[in-house]
Order: structure tokens, then sequence, then C-alpha cells
């Protein structure tokens, strides 16, 4: 029998997991009301993180909680004392700030912000208890991402067009989540990152041909958050090694995919009304 399946944090990434586990004993420790339906309809038990905690020893454990939560210390804790099976944490990309050029586990990471820093001391409290580490580059898929700041007129533009940016679908995380709990090393690091990063304004291009929209304004670059400044692409060849492939091997396959099970696909600038 499979062992029980605890997802810490169950948002936006995880609460998709766990429909992929759904006949399987799961523990799903979320505050969001909307989730927590969603999460029962599929079986889960869900409850409070504390609760959770009471669940991961010898089961397969997720975690997407942020170190800003403030609850590192005490999951390191109980996790070192009543150790998972398998454990894999999530964590970004962001920790390699503003670095240009192509990236991977090997990269030195950048300390340069708190929240950098906070993000590396949690990637260094769970790896030597076993954790699978996850750096992750920007997530969309259904509801989230550039084209919902398209459609509400919050998208700016860099100045220039900006540099290439990494993403991943969310389907594709679920299954690189997936991949690793069953074949990852045991405190090994993995970049999840589709095949070909672009940039801000070829994405926004092709997102607003696509949806009739004008081109968003432009902001100066600096006025952006550190690590939207940089041109970096997210190599996710490690991953591949496990037999992971995205299904969804750039932004407009992705996207493709996304508008349409929105519905939000409309005629392009030239083309006749439907």
């Amino acid at each position: 029998m499979a062992p029980p399946l605890v997802l810490l944090g169950s948002g936006y990434t995880l609460t998709r997991l766990a429909r992929t586990y759904e006949g399987r004993t799961l523990v799903a420790a979320t505050r969001d009301p909307s989730r927590r339906a969603e999460l029962e309809r599929g079986g889960a038990r869900v409850c409070s993180v504390e609760e959770a905690l009471q669940h991961v020893e010898g089961a397969h454990v997720v975690s997407s909680i942020p170190p800003e939560a403030g609850l590192d210390g005490r999951l390191a804790e109980v996790l070192a004392r009543h150790p998972p099976s398998r454990f894999v944490y999530l964590s970004s990309t962001g920790v390699y700030g503003g670095t240009r050029g192509v990236v991977d586990e090997t990269t030195p990471v950048a300390s340069s912000t708190p929240a950098i820093q906070e993000r590396l001391e949690a990637e260094a409290r769970f790896r030597p208890l076993g954790a699978m580490v996850l750096r992750i580059a920007g997530i969309y898929g259904p509801g989230r991402g550039m084209h919902t700041r398209l459609l509400s007129g919050t998208h700016r533009l860099p100045e220039g067009g900006g540099g290439r940016l990494s993403r991943v679908h969310v389907e594709d995380l679920v299954e690189a989540i997936r991949v690793v709990l069953e074949r990852g090393e045991p405190g090994g690091l993995y970049c999840v990152a589709d095949d070909r990063a672009a940039t801000q304004a070829e994405t926004a291009s092709w997102l607003c041909e696509r949806l009739a929209l004008p081109l968003p304004p432009t902001v100066p670059l600096a006025t952006l958050h550190e690590t939207l400044r940089g041109d970096r692409a997210v190599s996710n060849a490690r991953l591949k090694v496990l037999g992971w492939a995205p299904k969804y091997p750039d932004f407009t396959t992705g996207f493709a995919a996304v508008l349409e099970a929105e519905g939000l696909v409309r005629p392009r600038t030239g083309d006749p009304a439907s």
C-alpha cells in the first residue's frame, strides 16, 4: 500500500497535485475555504498544519509553506523527530536574484534580499533532513499569469522589453513534483522550468495579439523587482534525467491551453469577427 501523502500549504499548486492522487490516503493543510471544499471533494482530510504534522512519519510529504509564514523551525523539528519516507520542499528560482545567463542547480545563489536569504535558509534547514528541493520558475496556469494582469490592465512592461524569464505551467509543475517524489535523490536540488525562456515583451505581444488587447505601458527597468530585471534562462536538464518532460515546452503552448480553458481566445487583429 502506498504511504499517505501529506500536503503542507495546499494552495494553487498543491490542490492540483491532490487531484492526481485521488483514492490515496491524503492529508492536506490549508487556510483557504475554497481550497478546503475542493480538497474534501477529492477525498482529502483537510486540517491545520499542526494537525497535518501528526501524520508525517513514514509519509510522503510536500511543503509549499513560504518562509515568511514563520513555521520553518517547527516543521524541521517535527520532521527530524518523525521522519517522512519522502519529502519535497517547493522553493523558487528567485534565489538566483539578478543572475544573468543560463542557471542550473550548480549556479551560485544571490542572498541579496531578506526574502532570498530566508528562502536559502529554509533550503539549508530541510535538505539535511532528506528534502528534495524544487527551485521553481514563474508558475502560470488557469487564473494565474501574465494574461490575467493584461486583462485587468495592471501589467507593465520594462523599457526595452526586459530580459528572458523562465516559466512553468502548473500542470508540468505538478508532474515534476510527482516524479521527484518517486525518483528524486534525497537532499537533491532540481530546477523546474519549461524548455524556453522568453522576454516579457515577447510574451506580452503574443498574448495581446490573441486577446485583442493593446500592448501595456512601459516602465523603467529599475522599478521592477530584482528577479524581473535580469536576463535568465533556467535549465531543467537535471529534472529531465529523472524522466520528466514538460507537456508545455514554452509559453506559447502553455498559454494557448490556458486561454482555451478559460474561453479567452479572441479574434486576432485583422481576423473576421466570430
